[in-house]
């Protein structure tokens, strides 16, 4: 499988449009964050499976886990911070899936390196999800249409209308 793994927080902190966010609030910047990576991944086939981890701040000893679609989201505990839980991940899976590891941060790179894993940027990550959108948007192709055509159809739009 082909996973691509985000680290969360370095992430949302490099990209415009997802920081801009946080005035708002942390929650409604990583919502956002999470809905563009649906949006992406509906539209693609790169990646069977995107992880995208944070920093958590419970109390608890078990990792938080939501699922959106094929992005599954983990949330570190008290113990193991978002990078911790990462480069475990890249331990158990690295051997047996393709993974690219989106993410800043040197000890990620390193650590990604280390399990052989492909890196990407937060601004490769920016402009895969960015063009992926301007992409989305661009369906309609504008095609000028002769004067004859333009008549036939002001014609049957007129009968139609019950226009004389």
């Amino acid at each position: 499988m082909k996973y691509l793994i985000i680290d969360g927080y370095n992430a949302i902190s490099k990209i415009k449009e997802f920081d801009a966010k946080k005035d708002v609030s942390l929650e409604a910047s990583r919502l956002s964050f999470i809905k563009a990576l649906v949006d992406f991944g509906q539209r693609n086939g790169l990646f069977d499976k995107v992880v995208i981890v944070f920093d958590g701040k419970s109390e608890s000893l078990e990792l938080s886990r939501e699922i959106y679609g094929d992005i599954e989201v983990l949330f570190s505990n008290k113990d193991r911070d978002a990078d911790k839980v990462i480069v475990d991940i890249l331990k158990i899976s690295s051997e047996k899936n393709k993974i690219t590891v989106a993410s800043d941060d040197n000890f990620i790179k390193n650590h990604a390196r280390a399990f052989s894993c492909r890196i990407m940027s937060v601004k490769e990550l920016e402009d895969l999800i960015i063009l992926k959108k301007k992409a989305s948007r661009s369906k309609i192709i504008e095609k000028d249409i002769g004067n004859k055509d333009q008549d036939a159809i002001t014609n049957e739009l007129k009968k139609y209308w019950g226009v004389k």
